[in-house]
């Protein structure tokens, strides 16, 4: 029986990438021994790691780029001639949810590049809005959304650990442990850092928050893990941590810093690609979610973490930049409510710490 060739179709960076990973799991186990591409598209954020990336080299075959905005219809046809080429026996759409003539335009360029089977094609209305659960006030996460899609494949269990596997491997973990050496005392993990200005808590809340988790925490390591570009606020920020400091910004690259993650009893940070990750992995995470998302969209869907996401009135702007209302969503959030929050995890896994 001939392996079919199986092309995945999802755009995005690290956070977007992990939230995909059951849905790319599924999609996996599914096909089986067929061959795999992606069609994505290359970070408009400089810093902001690629797909493929995160995946590995050893998930797909190839890696075609989608230029996001492409217009030009020279390229746009080039760009259906590339796929063509693949002899792809099946597309999976994982497109985010975007309006009904998208969906149509995206499944005739798909077909007009002869894919003749595509699964997780946008059909209902939930597919083209964030759907809101009245119960509950939280709108469909964005992992369950993949999940509901590729349904004709296969389903996940959430709370499986193989449901959410990176598949990292011994090199890979070999240098989280370089990087990462065996500590007497547990590790927590904090990333100070965010592509987006309405996504940061600010460094003057990160400091504060530094010194009451050092001084309940005093004989514990402190990882600091982010891109390159954040090392140095990364150094301001922890710079009152009383006792060991790693600071692995730009050190580690994604798939390591998940496996650092791994090794780390609690995680603290901003809604980002690392939260992602830490979540991925298992580690339990306190997330600082500013409102410019829908609540529960980008929750985190593994069990297990707490989040912090204050609603404002003008939640789900999804500004990048926030001047007009200064960030009140995020800014709203006290280092008390954080520190609590890290502190109830840390009693939870019965980890010792000092009166606070």
């Amino acid at each position: 029986m001939l392996k079919k060739q199986i092309l995945i179709y999802r755009l995005g960076s690290l956070g977007d990438t992990v939230v995909a990973l059951p849905a790319f799991n599924v999609i996996r186990k599914h096909f089986g021994e067929g061959t795999f591409s992606l069609l994505t598209n290359k970070p408009i954020a400089s810093k902001a790691a690629p797909i493929e990336s995160v995946l590995g080299p050893d998930f797909f075959r190839e890696v075609i780029d989608y230029p996001v905005g492409l217009r030009n219809p020279a390229n746009l046809l080039g760009l259906s001639r590339r796929i063509r080429s693949g002899n792809f026996d099946v597309l999976v759409n994982l497109s985010a949810a975007r309006g009904r003539l998208n969906a149509w335009r995206d499944s005739f360029f798909f077909r007009f590049s002869g894919i003749k089977r595509v699964v997780g094609t946008p059909r209902n209305k939930s597919d083209f809005t964030v759907s809101r659960n009245e119960n509950s006030g939280l709108y469909e996460n964005e992992t369950l959304r993949l999940l509901r899609r590729v349904a004709p494949l296969g389903s996940a269990d959430l709370a499986d650990s193989s449901t959410w596997d990176l598949k990292i491997a011994a090199v890979e973990r070999a240098a989280a442990e370089s990087a990462l050496p065996v500590y007497p005392a547990p590790t927590i993990a904090l990333c100070f850092g965010t592509k987006m200005q309405a996504k940061d808590w600010e460094i003057p809340n990160w400091q504060q928050l530094v010194k009451r988790l050092g001084a309940a925490l005093p004989a514990w390591r402190l990882a600091v893990v982010g891109s390159a570009d954040e090392s140095e606020r990364a150094e301001r920020c922890a710079a009152d941590w009383p006792g060991t400091v790693v600071n692995l910004c730009g050190r580690v690259s994604p798939r390591e810093s998940a496996a650092v993650l791994e090794k780390c009893a609690i995680f603290v940070g901003h809604d980002s690609g690392p939260m992602h990750l830490a979540s991925a992995v298992g580690t339990p995470c306190v997330a600082i979610f500013s409102a410019r998302n829908l609540p529960g969209q980008w929750f985190p869907a593994r069990p297990g973490h707490t989040i912090i996401y204050h609603k404002t009135d003008c939640f789900g702007c999804g500004l990048e930049t926030c001047i007009a209302e200064k960030k009140r969503c995020i800014m709203s959030i006290t280092v008390d409510e954080v520190f609590g929050a890290a502190i109830q995890i840390i009693k939870g896994k019965n980890l010792t710490f000092s009166s606070c």
